[in-house]
């Protein structure tokens, strides 16, 4: 069964993906807020990226090969990172054991599916994203309407069913696609992935640390396609240099989001049509975070910064509910969702 995305929705949604490489946006924000007092005027602004970051990175693997269980994601948990897993539904091993038995034997693809539903849902259940690389992974802009439908709507179904919540992103096979594929895929999908950098058997750990050091420099989202770590498709010389390049990124968190492409996807759209609506003196301000885009899923919060230095303590309260506060030299930043309740913030 589909999902209820009404067309104006995914149009809304598709054009907000397509974006992606554009320059960096001015950041939504009110004029500053007056003072009866005459102190400073604060002002408040959506960040770009969750904790107010230069950049944020998601890192997606392709085929469900088995070693990305066995291998990346111990690697991703051991840095507390979430990855995305765009799993071949139709092809996905039903236990452990068909898993490992999945054998190369001269055709990379004899190892497509080779993470089981069982190992699937243990890793969604601790915050991975499993994601749909449609039904039976063919090039998707060859099939006829029907035939589309079907590897979108089987792979959807069979998701939902087997994790127990639906995919809320695709990544097409080949990474082909055209504008009816990527509109045929938002009728079931909040977001497709539409640009990445893959990993190749050529890749280094200094040449993957250069990627992310350069996404930190543009202020960009970048999105890494992995297949093999230690064989398969697009294999890496060396599954350590994942680890080595994970372990260099976890040391640049205060300046890159890891986060998985659904979360990056969803906080992109959100931020993208939010407004401030603010109120109040320096020190206690009132405001609402409201947004236009309804994307009838969990929400996931955005960052607002509120200039103000000097701040020794802060607190921020929705309808009797404290929200997260960061304290920092020159700001505060709050954690929350669109909503139209209003959010109070007081300071010292």
């Amino acid at each position: 069964m589909k999902p209820d995305l009404k067309p104006s929705l995914a149009g809304a949604m598709l054009l907000s993906l397509n974006l992606w490489a554009c320059a960096p946006r001015a950041l939504a924000m009110e004029e500053p807020i007056g003072s009866a007092t005459g102190n400073a005027k604060p002002t408040a602004r959506i960040a770009e990226f969750a904790g107010d970051r230069a950049a944020a990175i998601s890192y997606t693997f392709d085929d469900n090969l088995r070693d990305q269980y066995t291998l990346a994601v111990p690697m991703l948990d051991e840095m507390n990172f979430k990855g995305t897993f765009f799993v071949i539904a139709g092809k996905t091993a039903e236990t452990p054991e068909e898993g490992e038995q999945k054998q190369e034997n001269g055709n990379p693809r004899n190892l497509w599916g080779g993470i089981s539903w069982p190992e699937l849902k243990n890793m969604a259940d601790h915050g991975h994203e499993i994601a749909s690389h449609t039904w039976t992974h063919p090039s998707l802009t060859k099939l006829t309407p029907e035939d589309l439908d079907a590897q979108l709507g089987k792979a959807y179904d069979a998701i939902k069913t087997r994790i127990g919540k639906p995919p809320l992103t695709i990544a097409f096979p080949g990474n082909a696609s055209n504008p009816d594929v990527q509109a045929a895929a938002l009728k079931y999908h909040v977001a497709y992935r539409g640009f990445q950098q893959s990993t190749k058997g050529n890749s280094t750990v200094a040449s993957l640390n250069t990627w992310a050091d350069k996404l930190i420099q543009e202020k960009k989202w970048g999105v890494l396609m992995i297949h093999g770590i230690a064989k398969g498709y697009a294999a890496l010389s060396d599954p350590e240099i994942f680890h080595e390049h994970l372990k260099y990124v976890k040391g640049r968190e205060r300046d890159v989001w890891i986060d998985t492409f659904a979360n990056i996807s969803r906080y992109e759209k959100e931020r993208d049509g939010a407004k401030l609506k603010l109120a109040g003196d320096p020190g206690h301000i009132t405001f609402e975070l409201s947004s236009a885009l309804n994307l009838q899923l969990d929400h996931v919060p955005l960052t607002i910064v509120i200039d103000a230095a000097g701040v020794t303590m802060a607190s921020a309260n929705r309808a009797g509910e404290n929200l997260p506060v960061r304290v920092g030299k020159s700001s505060i930043q709050i954690e929350a969702v669109p909503s139209m309740q209003p959010i109070a913030v007081t300071w010292k």
